[in-house]
């Protein structure tokens, strides 16, 4: 007797059922309606691109994580990597028929071939708001003040973006005489500081070829972590006095639309891995449990220049929904995702009860109130496992009495309670 062949999921990629299903559109819906009451406009994209219209964007430590092959044609195709960058494609091979400042959200999958641990898979969804055409730090500040608003919508309630700026990174080397070649390098340890600590870092930019007092300096200005010194360190260089200023007009907006200081914090070890970031940058945290970052985004002015030739410049944010799910799985609020509304299982006893219990089943729904009915006819107890194993609260028995009275019979699963009701007395018990 053949054994057939083993069902399993590839390392990285997950199948999501009931509970978790629930979970991701909640997040979702809370999204996609704040979204909208920004005035963001959807946008989906493909999910496979030309290779070469991507790589050069994301900077190499990203690049070694690509989905790259070769399809059928011969072509070198790859697996998009995050949302934004085919979204600039996007923009610039469409770039006549969009009205600047273009408002966008966007969920849906990505692929990177990154270490596996808990939140974070292989496959993913993202979900992206942007506002594309406005070098204003208004508009920065737009997308700071909708990411605070999602967590606060999700039910969080000890949270916090923090807030750095590229100019800034790249004010304090021209302020130390460090090589702006080694831009790079000291953005991507700059970023690792928070993980790996001050020596390994050290250690990372000397063998860069930095000179370790340029790198102490460096640790110095980073560690007062306070934008007025920043912007006195760096008054004698025009991009870091651009970067600090703002930085202040953002925090000046989000201080002045009612958003509390304990939500927002300028952070000179933030510096974000991505190549593609030019300008204001942030994530977002939460501090319970030490969570840890959900979000991540910042100012992108030169990746739809390099298709089409002329600056356009954009910015937004990205939260991963996986990571979000697992946060809110430990949290009371799931309980109430989970619950969601009512729900009743009909069960008719022979075949002459299956079409009143259709109708009743749509009265029911028209009611907003979920209606599953039972698809096999047989022992009633085995229907009313069923229930009880799905946690289904209430149950509509239907059998020839009941057709003929013109009623169903409630009973309360959780109660053991039942009694014979009109639909429409049943509708005003369920839905008190």
């Amino acid at each position: 007797m053949s054994k057939g062949i083993q069902p399993r999921t590839l390392k990285g990629f997950k199948d999501y059922f009931t509970d978790d299903m629930k979970i991701r559109d909640f997040i979702r819906n809370t999204f996609k309606d704040l979204a909208k009451e920004y005035a963001f406009e959807p946008l989906e994209t493909p999910a496979l691109e030309y290779s070469e219209l991507i790589l050069g964007q994301s900077g190499q430590e990203a690049e070694k994580l690509y989905y790259r092959f070769k399809d059928q044609g011969n072509r070198e195709v790859m697996l998009k990597y995050e949302l934004m960058i085919p979204m600039c494609r996007a923009i610039a091979q469409n770039i006549n028929n969009i009205t600047f400042p273009y408002k966008r959200y966007q969920l849906q999958n990505v692929w990177r071939a990154d270490n596996v641990q808990r939140g974070r898979l292989r496959e993913f969804t993202q979900m992206d708001v942007d506002i594309i055409g406005s070098g204003s730090y208004i508009a920065d500040a737009q997308v700071l003040q909708f990411g605070l608003e999602f967590l606060g919508k999700l039910g969080f309630s000890n949270y916090v973006v923090r807030i750095n700026s590229r100019k800034i990174i790249q004010g304090i080397l021209e302020a130390l005489n460090i090589d702006l070649s080694q831009f790079e390098n000291v953005y991507i340890a700059i970023d690792k500081l928070q993980k790996i600590g001050k020596e390994y870092v050290k250690e990372e930019l000397v063998n860069k070829g930095i000179d370790e007092d340029s790198i102490e300096k460096m640790f110095s200005v980073i560690d007062a972590n306070d934008i007025e010194q920043t912007g006195k360190i760096l008054s004698k260089t025009e991009i870091g006095k651009e970067g600090v200023e703002e930085i202040k007009n953002i925090l000046e907006i989000l201080k002045n639309s009612g958003i509390e200081k304990k939500f927002v914090q300028f952070d000179l070890t933030l510096a974000r891995g991505l190549a593609s970031y030019t300008g204001a940058i942030w994530e977002y945290e939460i501090v319970d449990d030490n969570i840890g970052s959900v979000s991540g985004g910042g100012r992108y002015d030169r990746v739809i220049e390099k298709y089409i030739g002329r600056d356009i410049p954009a910015t937004g944010t990205s939260f991963g929904l996986e990571r979000l799910t697992e946060v809110l799985k430990d949290r009371d609020i799931s309980k109430k995702i989970l619950e969601e509304s009512a729900e009743v299982l009909l069960i008719p006893l022979d075949q002459n009860s299956v079409s009143y219990t259709t109708g009743i089943a749509k009265e029911l729904r028209q009611a907003n109130i979920i209606a599953n009915i039972y698809p096999d006819i047989q022992k009633l107890k085995v229907a009313l496992k069923y229930a009880d194993k799905k946690s289904i609260p209430w149950v509509i028995i239907i059998g020839e009495n009941e057709v003929k009275e013109r009623r169903v019979l409630l009973k309360n699963m959780i109660k053991k309670e039942q009694s014979l009701l009109t639909i429409k007395e049943v509708v005003e018990k369920i839905s008190k």
